[in-house]
This record gives C-alpha cells, sequence and structure tokens, in this order.
C-alpha cells in the first residue's frame, strides 16, 4: 500500500473516531441539560411500571417548621437572610428600603412597620405573622398573599425555611415563645389532613349529589366536602377575599351593612341558613334546617342550587376545592366571634 493510501485511510479512521466521541460527548450533555428536576415536594411520582401517576386533587400542602424551630440553625438563617437585604431592614429602628423593616415581624400584625405601604395583599390579611404563617409566606410569597408587591421567588427548602423564622424570631426585644408541643401537634394534623386532600381523586361526575327529599332534611355535603374542610386551617383568607369580590354584585360582606340582591353574608358562618333578620330568602332557604357549618358551606359553594333545590341563588359556584377553601377561610373572618377552625 502507497504511502498516500495509508494516509487517506488514517484520515478516514481519525474521523470515524473523532465523531464517535463528538457524539458520545454530546449525548451525555444533552442527558444532563434534559435531566428533569423534582421538586423537594413532589405530590405523586410514577410508579415503576412505568405508567403516569394521578394528578392530586388540590395543591400539594407545604410542610410545617414548628417541630423544628427549637433546633434550628439561627446562623444560617441569618447567613440565608443576607438575600434580603436588598429589599429590608433587620435592625431595630433601622428605615424602611423597598421593603419593610423586619425587626418584631414575629407575632406582629401582617402590616407591621408603621408608616410603611404595603399592598392591600398583605394589610388585609387580619391574623398575626405566627410561625405557619410565615412559612407559607416564605415558600411561595405570592401565592401566600396574591398581589403582594414581594418579588423574591421563596425558599422550597423545608430546613432553610425553619433556620430563617428562627433567625427572625431573634429580632425581638421579648422573643416570642416557641410553639408547645400541641401547636406542633396541630399543625403537622393540619399538614396530614391537607395531604390526604390533595392526594384524593377529584368527586365523579356521574356521583352527583342527592337532591334534598320532601322532609326537607339537609342536603348532604359533596363527595369533597370534607376535602374542603381539611383545607380550610392552612387557606389564605386575602386570597378568599379576592376570589369573593365575584360576589360582591349580590351581596355585601361588612357589619352591619344593608342587603342588595341577596344577604349581607357578615356573621353567616355557624349561623343558620336564613341568617339574615327581616331578608326575604326562598321558601327551599328557609325550609332548610341545620346551620352554615364548614361542609354545607363547600357543598353549597361548589354548587348552589345542587346543595338547596328551588334557592334564588343564580351563581354557577367554584368547582376548586382550594378556592372554596379560601373563600370559607376569609368569610369565617366576618364574625365578631370567629367560629374555631375546624
Amino acid at each position: 500500500m502507497s504511502s498516500s493510501s495509508s494516509l487517506e485511510l488514517n484520515k478516514i479512521v481519525g474521523a470515524i473516531l473523532v465523531a464517535g466521541i463528538v457524539a458520545m460527548v454530546t449525548g451525555t450533555l444533552a442527558g444532563m441539560l434534559v435531566k428533569p428536576h423534582h421538586a423537594e415536594h413532589e405530590a405523586v411520582s410514577a410508579g415503576e411500571g412505568g405508567g403516569g401517576a394521578a394528578k392530586p386533587a388540590g395543591p400539594a400542602p407545604i410542610e410545617p417548621i414548628s417541630g423544628l424551630l427549637a433546633n434550628a440553625d439561627v446562623a444560617k438563617g441569618q447567613d440565608i437572610a443576607k438575600k434580603c437585604l436588598t429589599c429590608h431592614s433587620f435592625g431595630k429602628g433601622e428605615p424602611a428600603k423597598v421593603g419593610p423593616n423586619l425587626y418584631g415581624i414575629v407575632g406582629n400584625k401582617h402590616g407591621h412597620m408603621e408608616g410603611f405601604s404595603y399592598s392591600t395583599a398583605i394589610s388585609s390579611i387580619n391574623k398575626p405573622w405566627g410561625y405557619e404563617e410565615l412559612n407559607h409566606f416564605l415558600f411561595n410569597p405570592k401565592a401566600y398573599a396574591p398581589g403582594t408587591k414581594m418579588g423574591f421567588a421563596g425558599l422550597p427548602k423545608t430546613d432553610e425555611r425553619a433556620d430563617v423564622i428562627a433567625y427572625l424570631r431573634t429580632l425581638a426585644d421579648a422573643p416570642v415563645a416557641l410553639p408547645t408541643q400541641e401547636e406542633i401537634d396541630a399543625a403537622n394534623k393540619a399538614y396530614e389532613d391537607a395531604k390526604a386532600a390533595a392526594a384524593a381523586p377529584p368527586p365523579s361526575s356521574s356521583s352527583a349529589a342527592p337532591a334534598a327529599s320532601t322532609t326537607q332534611e339537609a342536603a348532604a355535603p359533596a363527595d369533597d366536602s370534607a376535602a374542603v374542610v381539611a383545607l380550610i386551617a392552612s387557606a389564605d383568607p386575602a386570597k378568599g377575599q379576592e376570589i369573593a369580590k365575584k360576589c360582591a354584585v349580590c351581596h355585601s360582606f361588612g357589619q352591619g351593612e344593608p342587603a342588595k340582591v341577596g344577604p349581607n353574608l357578615y356573621g353567616i358562618v355557624g349561623n343558620k341558613h336564613a341568617h339574615m333578620e327581616g331578608f326575604s330568602y326562598s321558601e327551599a332557604m328557609k325550609n332548610t334546617p341545620g346551620t352554615w357549618d364548614y361542609a354545607h358551606l363547600a357543598h353549597f359553594l361548589l354548587n348552589p342550587k345542587d346543595a338547596v333545590p328551588g334557592t334564588k341563588m343564580a351563581f354557577a359556584g367554584l368547582k376548586k376545592p382550594e378556592d372554596r377553601a379560601a373563600v370559607i377561610a376569609y368569610l369565617r373572618t366576618l364574625s365578631d366571634n370567629p367560629v374555631p377552625l375546624p
């Protein structure tokens, strides 16, 4: 074989080797780039058999931090919180930046810094910044308070949220007491209930709720009423208030406000079905026994005409369990003495 032929053969073999190496490297890089990233709180994973798992009925619940605070790393929380320094100050008496000063936030009201211009999404939340409220907010600010000015994407890792909240707790003249065992148990139970509700299959379209009988027995709650009730304790009243704006055409919400097409809704939770004195309710509503407990509100908001056949209510209903839970959580606040959470 001539030297020129050998040279050509070497070129061909070299080209094949280079092509093989390129293909191998390209395949490896492609696998790395498109490898799926699994969220920390993935609700349902695919089975080993290869079939896709059914989607959960509700949103994935947020793991509580109450039981982690006693052993949380305050120094690590302070270090993580440095990423917040662009928008917040932490020292006592320091001025606000884009966001409010955070000294004394734990246990304080949501709009805690006097003189700061909070969004309505935050200032309208009528409860303190408890440990689990901060936990939910730090997980996803925009989901906790839709409409908030907060641009932070959130902390997906539970231990990091616990560390940051443990640090925030120290920013006080008299730090709030750590959660009691009873409070830890309550937070864990709410989480387990929310997990069960999120994993529950949606109600079958073929299993319609039974109509009221001729004896005017109370309508049975819809199939997913229990799931909705389980979500109420962790639901966001501010989100419920936002959703309830679509009801303002027919209803008033403030204490003592007059009725519109429909009755005023202040004090409805736990009250009798025809709760507003002087309002002209339908016979169907007046003859419905029992009270507006959480389960019956969940059923009614799903489909008013199915829950109380003959009602004058023209609203088509709220199909998402989490939306109904949020609205009921908001309605619960419309009271001088709110009914205990489920």
